[in-house]
């Protein structure tokens, strides 16, 4: 595919979900969980405690999904589930503490050498090109969050 100036939402949730399958990829490397629980694991790192229904619009999983997903992950030990003081009938999700120490710890790793096989196929000066801008679009969209938060119950 040649490069283009023009990149259409549809392209720019393409890529977005790239971006994400690579660093769910490489964070797996360290981790004998899956790509759903690595994910729910990083929402929750990232925002804290969440509503079961919360934690599905974020990811784009099923709600069915998230919770079994949860299941096991409470299972484990990863995650804690209690009812959701605000609203009884809903389950509140919460990183366990020792698994908020692993998350960070994967979440922490250098991003460079997922974003220069990803890149691959580009002269190195493009691909510096390319990791030095996502640097600048990262410092640029500084703490605001991918989705926001839907105060719907």
């Amino acid at each position: 595919m040649e490069p283009t100036e023009y990149l259409n939402l549809a392209g720019l949730h393409n890529l977005g979900r790239r971006l994400t399958a690579a660093a769910a990829a490489a964070m797996k490397d360290t981790s004998d969980l899956g790509t759903t629980e690595l994910l729910l694991l990083e929402c929750l790192y990232t925002d804290g405690a969440q509503p079961v229904g919360t934690l599905a619009r974020r990811t784009g999983f099923a709600q069915s999904r998230v919770s079994t997903v949860l299941a096991a992950l409470r299972r484990r030990g990863l995650v804690d589930l209690a009812p959701d003081p605000a609203d009884r009938r809903r389950t509140l999700a919460e990183i366990a503490p020792h698994a908020r120490a692993q998350a960070g710890q994967a979440r922490s790793r250098d991003a460079e050498p997922t974003l220069r096989a990803l890149l691959a196929a580009l002269p190195r000066a493009d691909a510096d090109k390319v990791i030095s801008a996502l640097g600048t679009l990262d410092a640029a969209l500084g703490d605001t969050r991918p989705d926001p938060v839907d105060p719907a119950p």
